[in-house]
């Protein structure tokens, strides 16, 4: 068996004491004297911004960098006030963390209870003024005053106030750039013990501690001075008692603290912290504070609801930061500080984290430095996390070949090696060596992540919502947008079916203006469209009221399908009935306790599956409200049809309420210059209804989002590949043009197959075609040609089929007639759907 040799004892004075290292001393060098900088921000600087949807407002405090706007740019931290009016879903902020810290309230306690929050059970929320939840979740979180809360921005996030207004702090950080910490502090006259607690009590010259904190100091009184406080004024200097410290220090007014040139008063033990981050800010909650740094001979007064911004190189020596509150007149008259003259404050101190160290310089400082022997910080380096490169392969060797077969197939599996387009070669040598592990290939389109702001064009910021069994619109506010959910028909489950409704209701009276969308389940286009339109209302813009219903049949759209849940055609059975079948009685509820409240209506629709379909508006021509509404959705297409078949348009123009129904595109998915051509649409008819002003200019949208999912841009976009136009620039945004020309019809109708078999339809959308022309073929499985399909009429391509596989008795074509110059209208003009 081994065993260790006996340890000797050595001399103290012969053991090596090492010296710092030389990481340290160059730390140490490189330390900067610029002085911290101090920044008052008053309450008139503020920039206030009032939310559009009514629920509230913010003034922004201080953002960097500055003057950015934070919706579009990324920002490092922002600061700001937001002041709460009734529950609302706040912004989501990916890649930040956010604290909120609510002020106290200022409100009547006995305010009325706002409808919108929810009847909880949850014992400790009871007595807090707002609670939040997140991701929809059951369980609330109480939102207290002076309790700060954080939460990660990804997070979406809705708060209920209990009664009144709330007013709070929103801190937005960076996670990638920032390590942040949040204190609530108050400063004291007498400055506070390492427990929070008043260090002293009565009057301004003889600050003594209270009983329970007297240990602190070890005090006690000097018998030659001790006198009783019956025989002399608490007011008088000359005969009040001077507690002496253990360490001899006086603690009365006669101290150096007298004589300091600063301006912060003599008789109060103003409150110094250490400041070691890049930013640190100051909110004063209630009562006044002065500061200076560095014991600055100026100091800065910030008073309740101002901000103060101390700006430092981190590099710098670490800086004092000194606070004392601002007392009163009548209270240094009086000498008394019994009246709490304290500051409440909220401290953020915000640290700038650097980019990692590379592997080279990492290892030289291991050596001698002082990080490498304390804990892992925002300043120190992580070694799991150092970005080691792969070992260079030497400059002789043969390059590795891509494995797999030569031709039309590529296999990609060698990250090292990078294959550039002349496009590429041509940049800057710094961008040519980033390594990106992004093979380039001509014949693939490559993708772009969106921008920082694009998450936030389409954000309703509608807030969250109620229940009810009817759609009352005079039950929510005015100036304010709500959203509801609106009971229809009990299911197996003996639970409701829900309809989601959003109201905004405007400033102002005037006309109610309903938008509906995915009455069939699978035609979606509509949904983005009323989301753009929520957005961009502004309800302090708005005269009367947009009523927005985003799914109506909700069946459908869970189970994908145009039908509703009985297989049914919800849009052939307006306007139902009470004692029907199941879609009866919900085309029934869908009417009654909804869409009677409107004034108009935009019915929003798309093909069905297996077609595709043009830009088009269905309204009955006759009608002059009716043909400007469709007219002024600047269409492709507009096709007569005065109604008269079960669908929600015509049973609203039964009851006098003018509807056109917009059919935008194909089902099942999001086309983006249809649902911008629809919105744009809404938007001219707010404008002609006097409900809204009109829009400056047409709102761009990022050629990422171009319509390159819609298969009639097929035969476009080869044609862009095959000319010398750069199709692969989207950085400048893209403008979605409206149609230029609107062709009128004066009827439509649908062309059927007479056999079955795979199917091959010619024309594309919005295309004229002459009678006669071929337009369709059938070929068996084989191969083989048993039917072909000629235009019965002239006119213009509607719609058509895109489904290959055929039965006899299929849709081929659906053909409009094109009105003639003076043609008399039908009254009663309807189609063979």
């Amino acid at each position: 068996m081994y065993s260790s040799p006996p340890l000797k004892p050595h001399d103290a004075s012969t053991i090596p004491l090492s010296g710092p290292g030389n990481a340290v001393l160059e730390t140490a060098a490189s330390m900067t004297d610029i002085p911290p900088t101090l920044t008052l921000l008053k309450k008139d600087s503020y920039e206030k911004m009032t939310w559009k949807n009514g629920l509230g407002e913010t003034e922004e405090i201080a953002i960097f960098p500055k003057h950015i706007n934070h919706h579009k740019d990324e920002f490092t931290w922002r600061l700001s006030l937001t002041e709460v009016h009734d529950a609302c879903s706040f912004s989501v902020f990916p890649g930040y963390d956010i604290a909120m810290m609510m002020l106290p309230l200022d409100g009547s306690p006995n305010a009325q209870r706002n409808t919108s929050f929810p009847a909880v059970s949850v014992r400790n929320i009871h007595g807090a003024p707002a609670i939040l939840k997140h991701n929809d979740q059951e369980n609330p979180i109480p939102f207290r005053p002076l309790v700060p809360y954080t939460y990660a921005g990804e997070l979406p996030t809705t708060c209920f106030v209990k009664a009144g207004k709330t007013r709070h702090l929103t801190f937005l950080a960076n996670r990638a750039k920032t390590q942040v910490t949040v204190s609530l502090e108050t400063i004291c006259p007498h400055g506070l013990s390492d427990d929070g607690i008043c260090d002293g009590e009565g009057d301004i010259s003889t600050p003594l501690p209270s009983p329970s904190m007297a240990h602190r100091g070890n005090i006690t009184p000097s018998g030659d001075e001790t006198t009783s406080g019956s025989e002399s004024s608490p007011t008088d200097t000359s005969v009040t008692p001077r507690p002496i410290r253990a360490d001899h220090l006086n603690t009365g007014s006669s101290i150096n603290r007298a004589a300091s040139p600063s301006r912060h008063h003599p008789n109060t033990l103003p409150t110094t912290k250490i400041l070691l981050g890049a930013y640190t800010i100051v909110y004063v909650v209630s009562g006044s504070i002065r500061a200076s740094v560095n014991n600055d001979t100026t100091t800065v007064k910030v008073s309740a609801g101002e901000t103060l911004i101390c700006e430092r190189d981190e590099d710098s020596a670490p800086a004092d930061f000194t606070m004392s509150p601002v007392i009163s007149k009548d209270k240094l008259a009086a000498g008394n500080l019994k009246g709490h003259q304290d500051a409440t404050i909220y401290i953020i101190q915000i640290h700038m984290k650097h980019e990692p160290k590379k592997r080279d310089s990492m290892i030289s400082d291991l050596r001698g430095s002082l990080a490498y022997f304390g804990p892992p910080s925002e300043s120190t380096f992580n070694l799991t996390s150092a970005a080691i490169p792969p070992p260079k392969e030497s400059s002789t060797s043969a390059p590795r070949p891509l494995r797999g077969r030569a031709g039309s197939i590529i296999i990609y599996d060698d990250p090292l090696s990078l294959e550039k387009s002349p496009q590429l070669n041509a940049m800057s040598s710094s961008q040519n060596s980033q390594s990106h592990g992004v093979k380039y290939w001509e014949s693939a389109r490559h993708y772009r992540p969106p921008t920082f702001s694009a998450r936030y064009q389409n954000e309703s910021e509608v807030p969250p919502p109620v229940v009810r069994d009817a759609l009352v619109i005079e039950e929510f506010p005015m100036g304010k947008i709500s959203t509801v959910w609106i009971n229809m028909v009990k299911q197996g489950l003996c639970e409701w079916v829900r309809v989601p409704v959003i109201v905004a209701r405007g400033v102002n009276p005037g006309p109610v203006l309903g938008i509906t969308a995915v009455v069939h389940g699978n035609e979606l286009n509509g949904v983005p469209c009323i989301h753009r339109v929520i957005t961009d209302i502004d309800v302090h813009k708005l005269n009367g009221t947009v009523v927005a219903v985003p799914c109506v049949n909700v069946p459908g759209y869970l189970r994908f399908s145009r039908e509703f849940s009985d297989g049914k055609d919800l849009n052939r059975l307006f306007p139902g009935s009470e004692t029907g079948t199941a879609s009866q009685i919900y085309a029934h509820a869908i009417l009654n306790k909804i869409a009677t409240h409107f004034d108009y209506l935009i019915d929003l629709h798309t093909a069905s599956f297996g077609r595709v379909n043009s830009y088009y508006v269905r309204s009955d021509l006759n009608d002059p409200v009716s043909a400007a509404l469709a007219k002024l959705q600047q269409p492709q297409i507009i096709l007569h049809n005065s109604g008269q078949d079960g669908t929600l348009r015509s049973a609203c123009n039964a009851r006098g309420i003018k509807a056109i129904t917009v059919e935008i595109g194909n089902p099942q998915l999001f086309q983006n210059q249809y649902v911008h051509w629809s919105y744009m649409g809404v938007m001219r008819i707010l404008t002609y209804l006097g409900m809204f002003p009109p829009l400056e200019a047409e709102p761009p949208v990022s050629a990422d989002d171009d319509t390159w999912m819609d298969p009639e841009n097929l035969v476009k976009r080869v044609a862009k590949m095959n000319t010398d136009e750069d199709v692969s620039d989207n950085s400048k945004p893209m403008h979605y043009h409206q149609p230029p020309n609107t062709i009128i019809c004066s009827k439509g109708f649908w062309i059927y197959t007479k056999t079955g078999g795979v199917l091959e339809v010619y024309p594309a959308v919005n295309t004229v075609i002459r009678k006669g022309d071929l337009i369709a073929r059938i070929k068996n499985i084989f191969g083989n040609i048993v039917d072909e399909i000629f235009s019965p009429s002239s006119g213009v391509t509607i719609g058509r089929s895109s489904n290959p596989v055929a039965m006899a008795g299929d849709r081929v074509l659906h053909l409009g007639v094109i009105k003639k110059e003076n043609e008399v209208l039908q009254r009663e003009a309807k189609e063979n759907y």
